[in-house]
């Protein structure tokens, strides 16, 4: 079909990726973004880039070593060049970093609020500093010789000192407990905000308890690959399994060390050799890392934030039974503009309610701190049969939800855990009264009250029969932890579920719509995701667009669909938008003549997600809520503001004479309506 070489058609996942953290870099340093927002981009881009360095550096920096040219079974969507070219991008970014972190310095100062940056700290607040790291800083460090006795290991992304001493070969390594303590000391002196950095302060108080009025100190961190080593075919408990892994995790291959500036050389090379480092990139940084630690920035002041904005609570009716009044009607509710507590009542009232009998769901990413766990523990405890399925393979979050595991099943909660290679990362949930009618849940995001105040996703409550039924069909195969033999063996109709249905579904959706507008009438495909990545769902929108049918992408973060490519796309538009909220929510909109088919689920269309995960889609059947998503989305589309273009490179290009459509403001103004 497609005359163009296979690499023309693409844009490399990785540097899309990039262009995505750099698309938040720029937030910071919009005159529009309040002042202390601005950090929290920084630590946003601070945070994706190490996760990036250990996600993705270790692919890459193992597939430039192959000679032999790469083919998509054996490593997709890489090239050669892959790493020197992430490398390159990489560097720029780090400069535009440093660029807008110093005139934002330059702006807090304007506001009286100083954050010492690699400058000595202020004589006026040395007696407090002192108190500071006497009193509390002390307590937290190690510091640990480089003899021949030392069997010390850096921890993955932790922070370190490396300390010379009067003799240039006495070395030690000293740890910065940010992981332990605020990262930041704060004072008020003379009408003054001071900021500073706990690094700074033990350079500075450190050499007096170890009696040494000469130490250098050297600033580094040791960023490791994160992917877990997973061997899935085993027999036993998998939670053990990756619990050790998670541990192991800490000391996994060496992606990066970072360094300060003026890191001496033959320290370097001392150091490489003691870590193990000599395959790693060797990174000249700043002298502060994990700037990401500036999420925990300690000045609050409402005139520098972002104003508060209150969720809108949702219309219940605390008079009947939640239950009760999805029978009558389905419930959609988007956060974080609308409340999440109807989510929680969905799962409190289930846990109390004489009348239901059974609770079905899935947990994928949970809250430290879960009310939804707690209240299926209570279920568990009130006599109603709750059984769980809890993805232990979510990166990152692994640990928490092993704690939530046991504290579940401790209470009666039958767990079911990971099935050999696949993730479910469906969010769903099912309740079973006595009276053998049922309620269902899906969401677009995680069933996490925590994440729910700042990714925008979509919740909808339904007892539709049609899809409660189809959902219970699902929890009964999740228990069996093991992958469908065939797509058939559960016949899906109305949900679409990765591994069964909905690449199938997508691509006849996809073909309906070029069917209809070859014989004439208009059509047109809406989609909303976090990545778009998957080469032949790509190329079926590559097919409609040259067809005739309109394609509008939201993509926010990786996009390898080149758009706006004469001979190949263009009727195909693709925006991203990066502002106050992530955005997170998946929608699916295919329209011809009067024929309107909408739906939203958890699933982007990445290779991962097709092919490796258990992913639920799910349709708006209601015309009033299908109107709703439609609304929507067509008011983040016409952003020009957050949003920008995506050019065939791949690059965010700014909307040209913006008429001030902030979506997720205006999205705000016409829920309350």
């Amino acid at each position: 079909m497609f005359r163009m070489k296979k690499e023309d058609l693409y844009i490399n996942r990785d540097i899309s990726w990039l262009s995505f953290n750099d698309r938040v870099l720029t937030e910071a340093g919009r005159k529009e973004v309040p002042l202390l927002e601005k950090l929290q981009f920084l630590a946003i881009f601070s945070s994706n880039l190490d996760e990036f360095y250990r996600v993705r550096m270790p692919v890459l920096m193992a597939w430039k070593k192959i000679k032999k040219k790469a083919t998509d079974q054996v490593v997709p969507n890489l090239d050669i060049g892959t790493y020197k070219k992430a490398s390159k991008i990489i560097d720029k970014q780090q400069e535009k970093f440093g660029f807008l972190l110093t005139d934002i310095i330059h702006q807090l100062t304007e506001e009286n609020i100083i954050l010492i940056y690699n400058q000595e700290i202020p004589v006026t607040i040395k007696p407090l500093v002192a108190n500071y790291f006497f009193n509390t800083i002390a307590s937290y460090l190690q510091i640990i010789p480089v003899d021949e006795e030392f069997s010390f290991f850096p921890i993955n992304n932790h922070l370190y000192f490396a300390m010379t001493g009067n003799n240039t070969t006495d070395l030690f390594i000293v740890n910065i407990p940010a992981d332990r303590i605020n990262r930041f000391f704060t004072c008020q002196v003379n009408s003054k905000t001071y900021v500073v950095f706990i690094d700074d302060i033990i350079k500075l108080f450190l050499p007096g308890p170890l009696q040494s009025k000469s130490l250098n100190f050297y600033s580094f961190k040791i960023t490791r690959d994160a992917e877990l080593n997973l061997q899935d075919e085993f027999d036993g408990d998998i939670a053990q399994k990756i619990e050790a892994e998670v541990k192991k995790r800490d000391l996994g291959y060496a992606t990066r060390f970072l360094h300060q500036p003026g890191f001496p050389d033959q320290l370097i090379e001392r150091l490489a050799i003691l870590f193990d480092l000599r395959k790693s990139s060797i990174v000249t940084g700043g002298y502060y890392h994990n700037l990401k630690d500036f999420f925990s920035f300690p000045i609050k002041k409402g005139e520098l934030s972002f104003p508060p904005q209150q969720q809108l609570e949702a219309h219940q009716d605390f008079e009947h039974s939640i239950f009760d009044q999805l029978d009558q009607h389905d419930m959609l509710i988007c956060t974080p503009y609308e409340s999440f507590d109807p989510i929680l009542r969905f799962f409190n009232e289930a846990a109390i309610n004489p009348d239901v009998a059974e609770i079905h769901t899935t947990l994928y990413r949970i809250a430290s701190d879960s009310h939804i766990a707690q209240a299926l523990a209570t279920a568990a405890k009130n006599g109603k049969k709750v059984n769980v399925f809890v993805e232990l393979k979510a990166r990152f979050d692994e640990a928490n939800n092993i704690h939530w595991s046991r504290i579940m099943k401790e209470q009666g909660v039958k767990i079911s855990y990971s099935i050999p290679n696949l993730k479910v990362h469906a969010k769903i949930a099912l309740v079973k009264r006595k009276d053998g009618k049922e309620s269902a849940l899906f969401g677009t995001g995680n069933l996490n009250e925590k994440t729910a105040k700042v990714y925008t996703d979509y919740f909808l409550m339904t007892s539709d029969r049609l899809l409660t039924e189809e959902l219970s069909l699902l929890f009964e195969f999740l228990p069996n932890r093991q992958k469908p033999d065939k797509p058939t063996d559960i016949p899906f109709q109305e949900l679409l579920i990765a591994q069964f249905n909905l690449k199938q579904t997508f691509d006849n959706l996809i073909d309906e719509t070029i069917t209809q507008v070859k014989m004439g009438i208009a059509a047109s495909i809406k989609i909303k995701l976090n990545n778009l990545e998957e080469e032949s769902l790509i190329n079926k929108l590559y097919e409609a667009g040259q067809a005739g049918v309109k394609v509008k992408l939201l993509v926010r973060g990786i996009c390898r669909l080149k758009p706006q490519v004469k001979g190949l796309s263009e009727n195909i538009e693709v925006k991203r938008i990066v502002g106050r909220y992530l955005e997170h929510g998946r929608i699916f909109i295919f329209q011809y003549g009067e024929h309107t088919k909408v739906y939203l689920g958890s699933s982007d269309w990445m290779n991962r997600n097709i092919y490796h995960r258990i992913e639920t889609c799910f349709p708006i059947t209601e015309p009033v809520l299908s109107n709703k998503i439609q609304q929507l989305f067509e008011i983040q589309f016409a952003d020009d503001v957050e949003a920008t273009f995506l050019d065939e490179m791949g690059q965010n290009i700014p909307i040209e004479h913006p008429t001030g459509n902030k979506s997720q403001q205006q999205i705000v103004d016409y829920l309350n309506n």
